[in-house]
């Protein structure tokens, strides 16, 4: 079982008093490791860092209180459930509050890791995300909302990892896999896969809520969402100019919540209007080109702070950044709310082969001034291993070179290595 030994700072359990106490009696922020109190060091001194700022402080007060918000209200009867699934319009035309499961990264640590190989037998070689879900839900199992909506077209390791959950009480609704292993299909096969998925979505809402989606619901997220991408892009081209006036860290905070909204949507684009002002503010005064260093980030968003910290130090900033959040194009308004929201995933450009994907890195590099790519990935990840190499192949041949990063998704400090790594690229590409 858990071992006794491993640390906690929840009024002082070990692992062993978490994952007995089924009662949910604890209501306070679960914090499983102390490295958790370095990513809120990285944040204070990101928030410290943007004291000019109004917009950056607004944004991580809705990033620190996100989570546990959501199980306050979880507590009090409303309907909340974690997600994997890129459906957020889906959950809000439904009245559902989630929560992806990419936050878990932000909460996860190495003592969940502990609890997932030891409580579930999880080879130490296994990807880390995998681990890292496992062991926080089993560490906050019955103080966390138990029900959870996943997207089967994600890897198979995770697909075992939602039945162990199922196996400790969680609730899973899985939307089967639709993605599109083509670079192109046909018209035919295209609306096969919206129907299909059209009525994955709705076998969902019955599950949510026990009735049908409210369409017309639906279309007023979908034009919130429209609104919400458009502001997006225009916040991403003002930054082109001035990179560093938000930097690397809150930038990943700031797309992440395009697609969640902290729970909060109109407060985050409340946030993100204040930014677009602060930014063209300070537009007559952008950083001269030369001392700075543009660049890509392709793959997942990495949990290791200080890698955003060293590659700001160093002179660089991502300013094309192509991870889940899609910020390149809007929903269709000529079309009926479902067969939208479904023809806009059957068409991502992020999900699927990496020739689909890499076509909306290719006509973002020029535009943002990219000179270089970090291809990010988890540590154990073979499935994104493949992907990064047939992409920083094709890449390779365009002229723009490219380094890997693997880290884990769990909290935790990156590794010297790494650091050592993205300065030196950056040091390359300013000479």
């Amino acid at each position: 079982m858990v071992p006794e030994g491993v640390s906690t700072d929840v009024d002082g359990l070990t692992l062993r008093d978490l994952a007995r106490v089924g009662q949910g009696t604890h209501t306070g922020p679960i914090q499983t490791s102390e490295a958790l109190e370095s990513q809120l060091a990285y944040i204070a001194e990101t928030r410290h860092a943007h004291g000019y700022s109004r917009a950056v402080d607004r944004l991580f007060e809705l990033v620190l209180s996100y989570v546990q918000d959501a199980e306050d209200a979880w507590r009090r009867g409303e309907n909340v459930a974690w997600i994997s699934a890129p459906l957020m319009p889906i959950y809000y035309a439904n009245g559902v509050l989630a929560i992806p499961l990419s936050e878990l990264a932000r909460l996860g640590s190495v003592d969940a890791l502990a609890a997932a190989e030891d409580y579930f037998q999880l080879p130490k070689e296994s990807c880390s995300m995998v681990g890292s879900i496992l062991g926080e839900f089993y560490l906050r199992s019955g103080r966390t909302p138990p029900r959870m909506v996943v997207y089967n077209a994600q890897c198979e390791p995770l697909n075992l990892a939602w039945e162990l959950l199922k196996g400790e009480g969680y609730e899973v609704f899985r939307v089967e896999s639709v993605n599109r292993p083509n670079a192109e299909d046909d018209p035919e096969r295209v609306a096969q896969l919206q129907a299909f998925l059209i009525d994955e979505i709705r076998r969902l809402s019955l599950w949510l809520t026990g009735k049908p989606i409210d369409e017309a619901r639906l279309g007023a997220e979908i034009v919130r969402s429209n609104r919400i991408i458009g502001k997006m892009r225009r916040m991403l081209r003002l930054r082109v100019q001035n990179p560093l006036y938000i930097r690397s860290l809150a930038t990943v905070y700031m797309l992440a919540g395009m697609s969640t909204y902290y729970g909060k949507p109109e407060q985050y684009e409340e946030t993100l209007d204040l930014l677009i002002e602060e930014l063209e503010a300070n537009a007559a005064a952008p950083i001269p080109h030369e001392k700075v260093v543009r660049l890509a980030w392709v793959g997942g968003r990495g949990q290791e702070f200080g890698v955003y910290k060293t590659l700001d130090d160093a002179g660089g900033a991502v300013t094309s950044w192509h991870s889940a959040d899609d910020w390149t194009r809007d929903y269709r308004t000529d079309l009926p709310p479902l067969q939208a929201f479904a023809d806009y995933l059957i068409t991502a450009r992020t999900l699927g082969s990496p020739v689909r994907q890499r076509k909306r890195i290719e006509e973002y590099l020029p535009e943002f001034g990219a000179r270089g790519i970090l291809f990010y990935g988890y540590i154990g990840c073979s499935f994104g291993s493949v992907h990064r190499e047939i992409q920083a192949e094709y890449f390779q041949r365009l002229g723009y070179p490219s380094i890997f990063l693997e880290g884990s998704f769990q909290v935790g400090p990156p590794t010297g290595q790494m650091l050592t790594r993205v300065r030196a690229f950056v040091e390359m590409l300013s000479r």
